[in-house]
């Protein structure tokens, strides 16, 4: 299995995001997302995700990724726009006098019909307030994110509600020894009555107990309310994700591991981190077979029309349209 490429660069597969954007957005935004035409969802949305996810899954990873800042910093987007440019400008033009600096700088920042002069003012203000910011970014790595110590007891909060939570525990800390865990499990396979589709998966814990037979999928979501779960379970269709994380595991039992996965118990769970002040936790049995295999069929389905769009190029309508008289049924 060759996944030399990272799994968030690789275009040529198809994810099953990508599945979604396909089925709720059609073929057209479907090839707009691969190309990078089209933006996905909201980076910060996402950021606070991931690092929770390497906080409890990639603890080693985490602290290489994150640095946590222990002085106060820019409260608002003009106020770091105009510190970032001040320390912009004193690298590239070191020997100019400082009122062009913090003049240049705020105009940069700020856009007002202040005089020059309270302009400098007010840049000098802020320069001074924020001076431990400024020696920060001379020394900062720009391969580390910067979270605060808010965040770092946001994430310590979590990890212990998920320890006090008796099955969250066990998935995340306390399984048997007999199980063999993977994080951030990344799968690159093939559905391979489809020639020209490749797909890909990154599953956030999978756990193999060859002695006893057993396999556990389990996912982390973040969430608004914990108790309406089932709302995000279904606007986000997370049975197709688990559905289709299930197909990537049977590929690489069999492909990779020269295993048979029907011989294999397959459990299913997600758990569910609230974003409430609590960060109260739930697990959710994601196991539902008459589900998973309704969703199996829609993933096949997709999967057939997105090879179908693929073979002959044509992104503008559905394989209905093409096939049909242009009569599309609801």
């Amino acid at each position: 299995m060759d996944i030399s490429i990272p799994y968030y660069e690789d275009n040529s597969r198809v994810s099953n995001s990508a599945i979604g954007w396909f089925i709720k957005r059609g073929p057209r935004y479907f090839r707009d997302m691969l190309d990078g035409k089209e933006e996905g969802m909201n980076f910060s949305f996402l950021e606070k995700g991931t690092m929770i996810h390497e906080y409890l899954l990639q603890p080693d990873e985490f602290w290489k990724d994150y640095i946590i800042l222990d002085f106060a910093t820019p409260k608002v987007k003009q106020q770091k726009d105009l510190l970032d440019e001040y320390h912009r400008l004193m690298q590239v033009n070191p020997l100019e006098s400082q009122d062009k600096l913090k003049l240049s700088a705020y105009k940069k920042a700020y856009s007002n019909k202040k005089s020059d002069e309270k302009c400098i003012e007010e840049a000098e203000g802020l320069i001074m307030i924020y001076q431990d910011y400024l020696e920060y970014l001379s020394k900062k790595d720009d391969n580390k994110k910067i979270i605060s110590f808010a965040d770092l007891q946001m994430l310590k909060k979590i990890k212990e509600n998920i320890q006090n939570h008796k099955k969250a525990n066990e998935l995340l800390f306390n399984l048997p020894s007999t199980f063999e865990t993977h994080n951030e499990f990344h799968i690159n396979w093939q559905v391979n009555r489809i020639n020209n589709i490749k797909c890909k998966s990154l599953l956030d814990r999978v756990c193999f107990d060859h002695v006893n037979k057993k396999i556990i999928l389990i996912d982390l979501k973040t969430t608004v309310n914990v108790y309406d779960f089932a709302h995000s379970v279904e606007e986000y269709d997370y049975y197709r994700q688990i559905a289709y994380y299930g197909l990537a595991i049977q590929w690489y039992m069999q492909e990779v591991l020269n295993l048979n996965s029907e011989e294999y118990d397959f459990e299913a769970y997600i758990i569910a981190i609230g974003k409430d002040s609590e960060n109260q936790i739930r697990v959710f049995n994601m196991k539902n077979d008459k589900l998973l295999s309704e969703k199996i069929d829609l993933i096949n389905n997709s999967l057939q029309k997105i090879s179908y769009h693929i073979s002959t190029d044509q992104w503008d309508h559905s394989v209905e349209y093409y096939e049909g008289d242009g009569v599309e049924e609801l």
